[in-house]
């Protein structure tokens, strides 16, 4: 099954050159939906966010960093694609400080699970309320469980999983609404990702075949591996 939410890179906007992004922020930027503003929680070199601007993605990009070196090169970039009027680059933690609104997407891709965690924990215990609406666009590099155990708790509803693979590594971009409802999933979705058992995205099978052996490793120290492994048939 093809991936419908990668979307082409590069080229000129108005005379400026695209970003060229990776393929794994490819497939983040096919997920952001068309919004109000996009706050890029580690920015890195705010590509994405440029991307997200010259594409028309988004009206405002807030980038923010906590280390001053990275918020400057995003910065520089805005400034050489003319893109100042309508970014704003913040050097903090996270989203501390981000007043946070129903039409912003806040994308946090790259970060370990548990710091993607922390991230929107703070958030909501600095906020007097989450408005309801708001996206998120997560690409957690690891603890794709407690990830997906955040958002169930949370109220943040799933709504698209994809798969990238970029330069022999696989990755899982998660898409979803904050709608304060809390609901429950199975173990082998919070494992896996229930939106990727039940659409079969490209790369599938290669990512279950990945995530047998991953889990295969995992089994003596934690039997709920184990025990999505002795059904594995069932997930395929």
């Amino acid at each position: 099954m093809g991936n419908t939410d990668v979307v082409a890179l590069g080229g000129r906007e108005e005379g400026r050159a695209v970003p060229d992004l990776p393929l794994r922020l490819q497939t983040v930027a096919g997920l952001i939906p068309s919004c109000g503003t996009v706050v890029d929680v580690g920015s890195d070199h705010g590509k994405l966010g440029a991307w997200c601007l010259m594409k028309k993605v988004c009206k405002s990009v807030i980038a923010t960093d906590i280390h001053a070196l990275p918020a400057r090169r995003t910065e520089e970039l805005f400034t050489s694609l003319g893109l100042s009027g309508k970014s704003s680059v913040q050097v903090t933690d996270g989203l501390c400080g981000i007043a946070l609104k129903e039409d912003m997407t806040i994308v946090i891709a790259g970060m370990g699970g548990l710091e993607v965690c922390k991230i929107l924990r703070s958030a909501m215990a600095e906020k007097e309320e989450i408005p309801s609406g708001m996206k998120l666009v997560l690409q957690p590099q690891r603890s794709f469980y407690e990830v997906r155990s955040f958002l169930c708790e949370s109220g943040f509803s799933i709504r698209k999983e994809r798969i990238a693979k970029d330069r022999g590594r696989y990755y899982v971009v998660i898409l979803c609404e904050f709608t304060g409802k809390t609901y429950e999933i199975s173990e082998p979705e919070r494992f896996l990702g229930p939106l990727i058992l039940k659409e079969k995205p490209e790369y599938f099978d290669e990512y279950m075949a990945h995530q047998k052996e991953v889990m295969g490793k995992r089994a003596l120290g934690d039997p709920r591996c184990a025990a999505i492994l002795n059904d594995w048939e069932k997930w395929l």
